[in-house]
């Protein structure tokens, strides 16, 4: 403290940017010069560029968002908690409780992006976007639907990023009765232009929705998984060029003991994954595949016929469906109900490390940020309050 006061405010915006959010928000209770570095105009762009261009700037730890409801009233709450990939003896290195006021009396959480958060309350409901650091938000307007909403069978939607334009997108997929069309409508954040309908698409997928309601965004699309005579199949929505990719990703060969509607998709340190499900003598598990870069090309877009950038790896096989990390000392983070488990993938052995002590519906990776909803353009952005964070360990 003594010698940081002696730094010019170029440097000591240049070492702050460098730390963690968690570790900013500390340093706005040190003294009043540091608050004021941090609330300088151009911190926020500072550090969002940092630590987004470089994900590695958080010494190998891994965020997750994770939603959990009582049976009694339907009562929400969200937590935050951490994986540290580096050790396996505490690879959990802290849980934070998130009071987040959701404007649903039934909340689903859509999409968790670069520290923003996209909620919805089901279908037709505006969508709520929030940064519970910055603790702005904004509630997006009601979609208008071309038909009466009798007239579809269901609805899904995604929320993610596009990093070319920095464009946050949400989107909102609605399935026709009577010819299975799809009719998009999209909302780009900061743009000005409210939710846009870009039209029907005729998607010959009849059980479209039903595994995944919620896309799941990965690599610049969202994917949702498709079954279809015991069949499961990967639709693609490229968010960079608004339009389904024209060939369905075709998931790792399953073997015969394989269960289809037990099959998920999901995200695993920016991998998307497929798990078959397997049901061997009365057992159930799951073999991990995860589709990772055969080029340098990491967008979902320009792959061809067969999808030539991306191939399947066979990692692992797991007893709980909830994955969520892989350590560098090969284990495996996993939920189970309201306990987060350890698989240790050398000595086969796994281990209960927390109780949340609430049943975990949903569980998202979820990185914390300054990403601003004012800064990105969108004029109805407000401040909630009432979000706090609370760290226990």
């Amino acid at each position: 403290m003594e010698y940081f006061k002696f730094l010019s405010m170029e440097i000591a915006l240049e070492i702050l940017t460098g730390l963690p959010t968690e570790s900013v928000l500390e340093c706005k209770l040190v003294s009043k010069t540091w608050r004021n570095l941090v609330r300088h105009p151009s911190f926020s762009k500072m550090h969002v560029h940092r630590h987004l261009s470089n994900p590695d700037s958080d010494s190998g730890k891994l965020g997750f968002l994770a939603l959990s409801r009582t049976e009694i009233g339907n009562n929400e709450n969200f937590r935050c908690f951490e994986c540290n990939q580096d050790d396996v003896s505490t690879p959990i290195e802290s849980i934070r409780r998130i009071n987040l006021a959701s404007p649903f009396s039934y909340t689903i959480i859509v999409g968790s992006c670069n520290g923003l958060i996209c909620l919805s309350g089901g279908t037709l409901r505006p969508y709520f976007i929030c940064n519970p650091i910055t603790k702005e938000y904004v509630l997006l307007p009601e979609i208008k639907i071309n038909s009466d909403i009798s007239q579809y069978v269901v609805s899904t939607s995604g929320f993610g990023y596009v990093s070319s334009t920095n464009e946050y997108k949400v989107v909102g997929i609605f399935m026709l009765k009577k010819t299975h069309f799809l009719e998009v409508h999209i909302y780009s954040l900061g743009s000005g232009l409210g939710w846009r309908n870009l039209g029907n698409f005729d998607c010959d997928i009849s059980n479209f929705f039903w595994e995944h309601r919620q896309g799941i965004f990965a690599n610049g699309a969202l994917c949702w998984l498709t079954l279809e005579n015991e069949i499961s199949e990967i639709i693609t929505f490229d968010l960079s060029e608004e339009i389904f990719c024209e060939n369905l990703l075709t998931p790792p060969p399953s073997p015969p003991e394989s269960y289809s509607l037990g099959n998920r998709i999901g995200v695993v340190d920016g991998f998307l994954f497929f798990a078959i499900c397997l049901v061997i003598e009365g057992v159930l598990s799951y073999d991990v595949w995860l589709l990772k870069k055969k080029n340098g090309n990491h967008d979902m877009k320009d792959q061809g016929e067969e999808h030539q950038s991306f191939i399947w790896n066979q990692d692992f096989e797991i007893y709980d469906i909830e994955l969520l990390a892989i350590t560098k000392s090969d284990g495996v983070l996993c939920l189970w109900d309201k306990y987060l488990n350890f698989y240790d993938l050398k000595a086969a052995t796994s281990k209960w490390l927390v109780d949340l002590k609430k049943p975990v519906v949903q569980v998202l990776p979820h990185k914390n940020t300054f990403v601003s909803l004012k800064e990105l353009g969108e004029e109805g952005t407000k401040t909630m309050e009432s979000i706090e964070a609370m760290i226990s360990h």
